[in-house]
């Protein structure tokens, strides 16, 4: 064992089932609240379901899909699916009333987006992938569910667009992971996690955001000959 290994549980590798339910189920109600926001259209109860599905799970299944971990974990247990639906019915029934600006629902969506990413890397790991492979698979996981739901409401993924930095905290925190896992995996889960909540509320608070890039100009028409 390495002298630098500590002696901290990896939540990635052992995650308790409640917190996997917490996070499907805090991904799902933001899913749930996006088909009951205005947008081009409206959507009935099927679509608000279709949201919370793929937010809730999207990250999971894109994980099992890319590794070929078939049947998807969250396919192979009833309690992902029943939280998705509880998420719906919590939303039909209180949506209104869900303070999704508040410092708590951000702190359990920024720690979704962590875990989500953390989850996934783990298990590329130990799938054999080398680094990069395994940063790769932990950061689509966790903006999978986004950009689906983005495409079916016909919306440009948030992601692609200049903003709050979303994707980029789950980026970092992959990174982290993956770089520190070497040395005590449960310490390094814990700083992906932390680093995202934590990168989460300075971009709020700070009000920061990215900004397009310059379009590339086309080259001036070549003068007669």
């Amino acid at each position: 064992m390495s002298v630098l290994a500590i002696d901290i549980p990896n939540i990635a590798a052992n995650t308790p089932l409640w917190l996997a339910l917490t996070t499907t189920f805090v991904a799902a109600v933001s899913g749930a609240i996006l088909g009951r926001t205005p947008g081009k259209v409206s959507y009935d109860i099927i679509g608000i379901v279709v949201f919370a599905f793929f937010l809730g799970l999207g990250g999971g299944l894109t994980r099992d899909i890319l590794l070929g971990n078939l049947p998807p974990l969250a396919l192979q247990s009833p309690w992902y699916v029943v939280t998705v639906v509880a998420a719906v019915v919590l939303v039909l029934l209180i949506g209104r009333w869900i303070p999704v600006d508040g410092w708590i629902f951000t702190s359990l969506d920024a720690l979704a987006l962590g875990l989500y990413a953390v989850i996934a890397a783990q298990m590329a790991i130990e799938f054999g992938l080398p680094d990069v492979g395994a940063i790769a698979v932990g950061f689509l996981a966790s903006i999978a569910g986004g950009v689906i739901v983005a495409v079916l409401r016909g919306e440009t993924p948030e992601i692609l667009r200049p903003g709050r930095p979303y994707a980029i905290l789950a980026l970092i925190g992959t990174t982290l992971y993956v770089l520190l896992d070497q040395f005590s995996g449960g310490a390094a889960a814990l700083v992906c996690v932390g680093s995202v909540v934590t990168l989460r509320f300075v971009t709020l608070n700070w009000n920061l955001r990215t900004s397009s890039l310059r379009p590339i100009e086309p080259p001036d028409p070549a003068p007669p000959s």
